[in-house]
């Protein structure tokens, strides 16, 4: 099997609970054969939203392109980057390591078609005025399905990630959540924002992939080893 490399610490409690689905869904007997993961979690990268927003993202682009090289050098096949936002610098990146990459939306895009329902997209600020997922180029094939927050809700959802960033209990959130389900008519989120994975096993069962959360790094840990096969 190849190896996963793993950029995280955008923020670290979200990549470290990756890592943790990682190894729920793909534990084997024996151990041995187990996925193998490189993880590198630097939770001194900026800011994304920030950045995107002052359009001062250059900085994190270097600073993106060094982690992946990185990680590479240490032996990584392939990566996972543990946020979504960021995925808006991808495109500057050189080929040789954007081939490297297993995108987040790509993810996203590909289980909305598999299982097409009415969801709610959640993602930082950032992530939305940079239209991320907006100028994915199969989005015109699943954004029938999907809707945003309003301005007032989408300010309170960037509020809510970045409490969950530095571990403020999860109860709260899930309450809002359900509000938001039903004041939308949905019947699921996108967690298009990564920190959003640290409510997944209050919201899904590892066992019923069909569930109303469509979280990309559920589904990456879920389908490990076709992504690594390829």
């Amino acid at each position: 099997m190849a190896t996963l490399g793993i950029l995280g610490g955008m923020g670290p409690l979200a990549s470290a609970a990756f890592l943790d689905t990682l190894y729920r869904l793909n534990t084997t007997e024996p151990e041995q054969q187990s996925p193998v993961c490189i993880v590198l979690s630097d939770p001194t990268f900026p800011d994304r939203t920030a950045a995107i927003e002052q359009g001062e993202t250059r900085p994190l682009s270097v600073r993106l392109a060094a982690a992946l090289e990185r990680l590479v050098g240490m032996g990584a096949d392939c990566v996972v980057i543990a946020c979504v936002t960021i995925h808006h610098l991808l495109p500057g990146l050189p080929a040789a390591l954007r081939e490297r990459i297993i995108s987040l939306i790509d993810l996203t895009v590909d289980e909305v078609l598999r299982a097409p329902r009415p969801l709610l997209l959640l993602t930082t600020s950032g992530t939305r005025a940079a239209r991320i997922f907006e100028s994915h180029e199969r989005w015109s094939s699943v954004e029938r399905w999907v809707e945003r927050p309003d301005a007032a809700d989408q300010a309170e959802l960037h509020d809510w990630i970045y409490r969950l960033k530095v571990n403020q209990p999860l109860d709260g959130c899930l309450a809002w959540l359900d509000e938001l389900a039903t004041k939308y008519g949905r019947e699921g989120f996108i967690f298009g924002c990564t920190e959003l994975h640290l409510l997944h096993k209050a919201l899904a069962k590892d066992s019923e992939p069909n569930s109303g959360v469509v979280d990309p790094l559920w589904i990456a840990a879920r389908d490990l080893r076709r992504l690594l096969d390829r």
